[in-house]
């Protein structure tokens, strides 16, 4: 058994780097004067080197380390090296100790631990790199918002623990061009993590990122970290949070099917409105995708039903709530509407076949219309 263990341990130091979200911390209770006074010895040295701007140099380093050291002594200055880092891992300081947060003194001096959670929680998610440290500069990558985005994109709006680690064990520079993973990649992610071990050798990284994570509004961690989930405000709490930029892939599937319901219901891809067939049409939203991904609706955010093909005239109108349809299809004109734009369309209408399943979304547009008008 002992020449098993000896063969597993020199496979895992051959093992390649792996891309895992490295939350290596030494305190884990943000209102504990450990973790405080460590982080407010790091501001002070910051402070009080100013050149640390310009060029870092490792003596700085060596240094801040001594000073930490003599405070809470350590068996070794390895132990020193991981809260310093963890501060930067979390946000508050910056690699090279160039700086930090601006946000960080607010937190040293909240008077409250639920100030001082607020303000963490604000930290932790603008600026938490698993992949940064004094030496090292990944502050590009952002974990904490690559996490919510992919939990905001599953259908059932949570992530069990297999799928936690899935997401912990991933490189998400590779998933850059949207920002999250969809659920069939994160069910590829769980079978490569059986494969590797991951679970069980990083253990305490898991426990280190929930704990952390359970600051930041509208996010329930189940007790027993089993499952995150989001609380029913989230879309309150979190819509500064998450970048809601709209998804290319989900958008262009969402282009191709209503080019198709036009096909089933004229033949061809024309504008639902003036019934031509034209070059330019626009896939226009009922309600907007930007706003439906800030309130966490994905279903309405890529709805093709939530959509009108429109001319690119008539879409000008309709996005800027200057025309809408009642619930029979016939146009509602704003006052910023031109005369001839209403006697060259005013008998025209969208047809039953269009109405049907958008007509929920169209009493949003109709409201939108109403405050305007």
């Amino acid at each position: 058994m002992n020449v098993d263990k000896n063969i597993n341990s020199n496979i895992r130091k051959k093992q390649k780097y792996e891309e895992y979200w490295k939350l290596t911390v030494e305190y884990t209770d943000i209102h504990k004067m450990r973790f405080r006074n460590t982080l407010e010895m790091i501001v002070n040295y910051i402070d009080s080197h100013p050149e640390l701007k310009k060029e870092y140099d490792k003596k700085y380093y060596k240094e801040l380390q001594n000073i930490i050291a003599k405070v809470y002594k350590k068996a070794d200055l390895g132990s020193v090296r991981k809260s310093i880092n963890q501060m930067i891992k979390l946000g508050f300081v910056k690699p090279y100790l160039t700086g930090y947060h601006s946000e960080t003194k607010k937190f040293l001096k909240a008077s409250s631990n639920e100030e001082r959670e607020i303000i963490f929680s604000d930290v932790y998610y603008s600026s938490a790199n698993f992949k940064s440290s004094v030496t090292v500069d990944n502050s590009h990558l952002k974990h904490i918002n690559f996490f919510l985005k992919t939990l905001m994109y599953k259908k059932n709006r949570e992530l069990n623990n297999d799928e936690i680690t899935a997401l912990i064990s991933t490189d998400i520079s590779a998933y850059n061009n949207k920002g999250y993973m969809n659920e069939k990649e994160l069910n590829e992610q769980i079978e490569f993590v059986k494969f590797n071990d991951f679970k069980k050798r990083k253990y305490n990284q898991i426990s280190y990122f929930l704990d952390f994570l359970k600051y930041v509004p509208g996010i329930t961690v189940a007790r027993d970290k089993s499952v995150v989930y989001y609380t029913e405000d989230a879309s309150i709490h979190l819509s500064d949070y998450i970048d809601v930029k709209r998804d290319p892939t989900q958008f262009r599937l969402m282009k191709e099917k209503i080019k198709q319901e036009s096909i089933n219901i004229y033949g061809r891809v024309q504008c639902y409105f003036t019934k031509k067939e034209q070059k330019g049409l626009v896939v226009s939203h009922i309600i907007r995708s930007e706003d439906a991904l800030r309130n966490l609706d994905i279903n309405t955010a890529y709805d093709y039903k939530n959509a009108l093909l429109l001319d690119p005239n008539t879409d000008a109108y309709f996005d800027k709530y200057d025309l809408t349809f009642n619930n029979e299809g016939n146009p509602k004109f704003g006052k910023l509407i031109p005369d001839e734009f209403k006697e060259e369309k005013e008998e025209m209408s969208l047809d039953n076949e269009v109405l049907e399943g958008r007509v929920s979304y169209l009493k949003e547009h109709q409201s939108k219309f109403e405050e305007k008008n």
